[in-house]
């Protein structure tokens, strides 16, 4: 589990009547969550003790939920997920009950959000995110508990291919897993099925910046061919690359600490030849293809389609 005072919470019973876990990872959230099903439920059976609802359900259903006595269990556990979504009028149904919780119901509510500030129940808050300087250690962890060891250069190897999108390093890192790995050096990364490529996400940017039209679509071609790269893979690398471009030409072009000497000097020259609305035209592109890989069913073509206007900076507003 991420948060290690989580993670000692939950072992020594998960006692508190309601937890506020939240992070802007799905997967961290899971994760937590399964934690609390092992410890929670341990005592009885699930099917008796154990609801999840979501921001479309019916508050009064909640509480309702939450007010049940467990059957032959200690406690029940009751889940609320997406609760930034959750609107201002199901909130109001379920303050008094977050007020007064009972102590025979361990509600867990999850969030995308930090919980905010006027919101002062009598909740546990966890913060279950990561900063991109701690996912080389993360992800080394991560692996370990799948049963495989990653060297310093193969963890270097993974995030130069899918960037630091932690959803996009756990399908790799379980892709390793089920190859039956080992020890996994920056070598086998290389020339491992999943991540056998002969071109990087960030030569796919450096094409796309530099208006290098052939070669940007010679690049996507490749990735796309054999399956070496899913076009979710390739979008959230993208978007990735493009969001430490732009924080280098919100720096003036100082260069963050974690950014490799590579990276920097590849995208430096071109920041003079971007505006705020370029960016802006960038990541509204970047949304939009997101969007179309999930419901277009033809994601090749979204992502086409996507190069042409990344390449026609600035003429799609």
């Amino acid at each position: 589990m991420l948060n290690k005072t989580l993670q000692k919470d939950v072992e020594n019973g998960a006692a508190s009547p309601v937890y506020f876990l939240w992070s802007e990872e799905s997967c961290f959230l899971e994760e937590a969550l399964s934690g609390f099903v092992k410890t929670v439920l341990a005592s009885g059976p699930a099917d008796f003790n154990y609801d999840v609802f979501d921001s479309s359900s019916k508050p009064q259903e909640i509480v309702d939920a939450a007010l049940t006595l467990p059957i032959m269990a200690t406690r029940r556990l009751v889940v609320l997920k997406d609760f930034q979504e959750l609107p201002a009028s199901a909130v109001q149904v379920l303050t008094p009950y977050l007020n007064g919780p009972s102590d025979t119901t361990c509600l867990v509510v999850l969030s995308k959000k930090a919980p905010k500030a006027a919101l002062k129940f009598n909740w546990k808050v966890y913060s279950l995110n990561i900063k991109e300087w701690d996912i080389p250690a993360w992800l080394r962890n991560f692996a370990a508990g799948k049963g495989i060891r990653l060297s310093a250069d193969a963890v270097e190897q993974l995030i130069e291919f899918v960037g630091h999108d932690v959803g996009l390093l756990i399908s790799e890192v379980e892709k390793l897993a089920l190859s039956g790995s080992g020890a996994v050096t920056g070598k086998d990364i290389i020339a491992s099925t999943s991540t056998m490529r002969k071109y990087t996400s960030f030569d796919l940017v450096d094409a796309l910046i530099a208006g290098q039209k052939t070669r940007a679509f010679r690049i996507l071609k490749t990735m796309l061919s054999g399956n070496a790269f899913d076009a979710p893979v390739i979008l959230g690398t993208l978007n990735w690359h493009f969001k430490q471009f732009y924080s280098l030409w919100r720096n003036n072009g100082q260069r963050p600490a974690k950014m490799r000497e590579k990276t920097y000097r590849t995208l430096v020259k071109y920041l003079t030849s971007f505006k705020e609305d370029d960016f802006l035209h960038i990541f509204r592109g970047l949304h939009e293809a997101d969007i179309g890989i999930k419901t277009s069913g033809r994601p090749g073509l979204v992502l086409e389609v996507l190069l042409i206007r990344l390449l026609q900076k600035g003429a799609w507003n």
